[in-house]
């Protein structure tokens, strides 16, 4: 029963957003595995390139930020937030 417990814990953490970017516009669906005040990390759905600024919306995390990709491992994405 523990390890019901925790996962349903590990997974009400885990959040869904949009990252957008270019002209015109592109959007790609992704989940928010963690966030602090200034970056969080991302995976995205697929391998798909893309640039080094973007926006992070998440409707759940009442989050819509300008962002910055520091670091990209396969389809995880760290990223900073703009000012």
């Amino acid at each position: 029963m523990a390890k019901i417990e925790n996962f349903d814990l590990f997974r009400s953490r885990l959040k869904t957003g949009q990252v957008y970017f270019g002209e015109p516009e592109e959007r790609r669906a992704c989940v928010i595995w963690s966030r602090n005040l200034r970056e969080a990390l991302i995976e995205l759905n697929s391998d798909v390139p893309i640039p080094n600024k973007l926006r992070l919306i998440s409707a759940a995390l009442a989050l819509n930020k300008s962002c910055e990709v520091i670091s990209r491992e396969g389809r995880q994405i760290r990223l900073r937030f703009g000012a």
